[in-house]
């Protein structure tokens, strides 16, 4: 009936759309995909085929984001001038691979090739499987597509940018030169939305959270915390006629509120329908791509495209390999 669709992200892409032709309703980990091309490519076919598609960005179902988040979009913060988005040490707390590892054979229970998939050939390590995949950047995106993909998700929600995204880009990265782990780290990027709002991506942080500055205040949530500048800003009851960014009886966990929408055919109450989960991947693809070309880089969020920049362009797409090429 569903699909719970966690493989490396690689292999996000083709059996979404797979799933989605076969009739089926999908639970698809964050990042949405590899690539921005990728990323469309899952949403086309989620909306032809009608599909109940929940993106597991589950920050969005925990009461301090949503909390602060609606906060932020009533009003109760002033205009929202900037964003701080901070992301924890990832790539170094789970022992980075940085010489040039000889290669080993794979395991018998391990179909190597089929688990490369449409990425790049290259030879086994185990290093490049489990969760280490998200530091190799043939398969992924490092701690911008790790981390990036929660907290600049709830950086979008808090924007209201949900079906958009940032107009420039601009950042810069430390990089290993040799090894299998070669994502960016220690990550600097800024993005200006064309309402004036900023965003500003770190790394540093112990645990990693989000920062919310307005005109009459801030807000900083994390998983662990939520803070103000006023405390009494947290007291604020959002009104009925108010934006609710969560309806009512959806305040369940992020897998239930996906089941609770399958069981309904119902794709209006989710949490984060697919459409949401591939603009917050764009902007975690934009982070890496402007630090890969070193460059500030103009962005249309409404044709999803760069501006004048065909280089650029170029790396919303990552070819597959044969023969999951077609």
């Amino acid at each position: 009936d569903v699909v719970s669709l966690a493989l490396p992200d690689q292999w996000h892409a083709i059996p979404a759309v797979m799933a989605a032709r076969a009739g089926l309703d999908i639970y698809g980990e964050k990042p949405l995909s590899r690539s921005i091309r990728e990323s469309r490519a899952i949403c086309d076919a989620v909306h032809r085929y009608g599909r109940i598609w929940q993106t597991g960005s589950w920050q969005r179902s925990i009461s301090n984001f949503h909390h602060a988040c609606e906060i932020v979009r009533n009003g109760r913060i002033g205009k929202v001038h900037r964003v701080e988005v901070g992301l924890p040490y990832g790539h170094t707390d789970f022992g980075g691979t940085f010489g040039q590892e000889a290669p080993e054979k794979p395991p018998k229970n391990l179909d190597y090739d089929f688990w490369l998939g449409p990425a790049p050939w290259a030879p086994y390590h185990p290093d490049r499987c489990h969760y280490k995949f998200r530091f190799v950047s043939d398969y992924s995106g490092g701690d911008v597509t790790n981390w990036g993909a929660h907290h600049l998700d709830i950086a979008q929600w808090a924007l209201g940018m949900d079906h958009s995204g940032p107009v420039e880009v601009v950042g810069h990265g430390q990089r290993n030169r040799s090894g299998l782990h070669d994502t960016f780290f220690d990550v600097h990027v800024d993005f200006l939305y064309d309402n004036g709002s900023t965003i500003e991506m770190r790394s540093g942080d112990k645990t990693g959270g989000v920062r919310i500055e307005g005109s009459e205040g801030w807000i900083d949530v994390s998983r662990e915390t939520l803070n103000a500048n006023s405390k009494s800003i947290l007291d604020s009851r959002i009104g009925p006629n108010e934006l609710q960014l969560v309806p009512q009886g959806t305040r369940t966990t992020h897998m239930g509120n996906w089941l609770d929408c399958v069981r309904a055919n119902n794709s209006q109450r989710l949490n984060v329908p697919v459409e949401t989960g591939h603009r917050s991947a764009t902007v975690c693809h934009l982070a890496n791509i402007a630090m890969e070309l070193g460059r500030p880089l103009r962005w249309n969020p409404e044709q999803e495209q760069f501006v004048d920049d065909a280089q650029a362009d170029r790396y919303r797409w990552r070819p597959p390999r044969a023969p999951w090429n077609t």
